[in-house]
């Protein structure tokens, strides 16, 4: 009986977010990757069932990754809106790769996703509003508005992440699009009264 190998496994996986990360999920070859691996086509199968198990592989880690951060790390509590988007900024360079994957996947991976992560996201921008500015919180009664804010940035971070920018540009691009999402609240809604026509 022969043995996995730690090392094969993970030469493979390897392989495969760079195959993941350029082609996406559809495009994506089970060939190239063996041949990036440096196994043979029928070894690979030995670890991974199909394209699917081994996608799961790559991105499962990340999701286990995202709640960690979330209930560790992305805490607002006595923390400023610079360290909370420097906090934000240095997971999405951590990650960076399995956000392409992720972006890049098919539409039942990409959709699970994105609703989890405007779910997390929405609970921590009223978490915060409420927290920080709670007069402000009083005034929104629209119940989809935090979702609705959520998957606007999310949507909007999709679209500056790119496999070919360098990490300072992607820190920069970041930086600015959390910076125009969340910085100044208190400016927004101070002047806002539902019925006001000024």
């Amino acid at each position: 009986m022969q043995y996995l190998k730690k090392e094969i496994r993970e030469r493979i996986l390897v392989a495969a977010v760079e195959e993941f990360k350029e082609q996406g999920y559809a495009d994506a070859s089970i060939r190239n990757i063996a041949n990036n691996a440096e196994i043979s086509l029928g070894n690979i199968y030995r670890y991974f069932t199909n394209k699917e198990a081994l996608y799961f592989a790559v991105i499962n880690p990340f999701m286990e990754s995202v709640k960690q951060f979330v209930d560790n790390d992305f805490i607002f509590a006595d923390k400023s809106m610079k360290e909370i988007s420097e906090t934000l900024i240095s997971f999405i360079m951590q990650f960076s790769d399995e956000l392409l994957i992720i972006r890049k996947g098919n539409s039942v991976h990409y959709q699970s996703f994105v609703n989890y992560i405007i779910e997390v996201i929405s609970g921590k921008i009223k978490e915060l509003i409420a927290g920080v500015f709670p007069e402000i919180d009083d005034k929104i009664q629209n119940p989809e508005f935090y979702p609705a804010l959520a998957e606007g940035f999310l949507t909007s971070f999709f679209k500056i992440l790119k496999n070919d920018d360098p990490r300072e540009v992607l820190e920069r691009n970041a930086r600015e699009l959390i910076t125009f999402y969340f910085g100044h609240m208190k400016d927004r809604f101070y002047h806002f009264d539902v019925g006001d026509d000024n």
